[in-house]
């Protein structure tokens, strides 16, 4: 089986710009004999709905159907991907409760072929998928390749989260005393206790937290921890 070499995966380590970074990706894949690569990022931020960037070089054709028809709402490999980060291969047992939806894909070329997700603390996912139509996949091959698309789902999904995540909601810049006071606050402990515990005046915690509130865009103490928390500060 064809191995991927040093140059090609520094390439892609190094790569920062998202379309870049998934052509790149998209050329691993296909050197493993999988023409086709998909793959959904969900987003989750605090009092937000989460958001889902698509990235593929699937068939214009089926990702209208997909789209316009809303199947990612009965998509099997999404919901397994979200259940679990074991992963999931196509076939047609996979598919018994939406025979058209399987059908369909085959149609496009997107028969044989499996998924992947990984999840991370923040409760982002990424789910990525190869596929190809003709070839069913074997034990061997399947064992072969499965490691090599787990490290990819995990590079892709730590470089893509990171962009989207600073585009969606921009690191708030707190000082150290913002983020230690937010760290007690986080902890269930009241302005009074935290004024103790670091040797200053109520008021001053006080005028603190509001200061992370405001620079979090926070409606209030609960939703700035929830906010830097979903940011990776604590």
């Amino acid at each position: 089986m064809s191995q991927w070499n040093p140059e090609q995966l520094q390439q892609l380590l190094d790569e920062r710009d998202p379309q870049q970074l998934f052509k790149r990706a998209l050329a691993l894949v296909q050197d493993m004999g999988m023409p086709y690569m998909g793959l959904a990022l969900h987003i989750h931020l605090a009092a937000n709905r989460p958001q889902i960037f698509l990235y593929n070089n699937f068939p214009a054709q089926w990702n209208a159907f997909y789209t316009q028809a809303e199947l990612i709402k009965q998509d099997p490999i999404v919901k397994r991907c979200h259940e679990s980060t074991l992963p999931v291969l196509w076939d047609d047992e996979l598919f018994r409760e939406v025979p058209t939806l399987r059908s369909t894909a085959c149609s496009y070329g997107l028969r044989h072929g499996w998924s992947q997700s990984v999840h991370d603390q923040r409760h982002n996912e990424t789910q990525l998928s190869v596929a190809r139509p003709q070839g069913k996949i074997d034990t061997a091959e399947f064992y072969d390749k499965s490691a090599r698309i787990v490290w990819l789902c995990h590079t892709l999904h730590e470089r893509l989260s990171e962009h989207h995540l600073a585009a969606l909601a921009p690191i708030p810049k707190l000082s150290e005393r913002e983020l230690e006071v937010l760290k007690w606050s986080a902890d269930g402990k009241t302005a009074a206790v935290i004024a103790r515990i670091l040797s200053l005046s109520t008021s001053t915690v006080n005028f603190h937290i509001r200061s992370v509130i405001t620079k979090t865009n926070a409606s209030n103490k609960a939703g700035a921890i929830a906010i830097a928390a979903s940011r990776g500060l604590f």
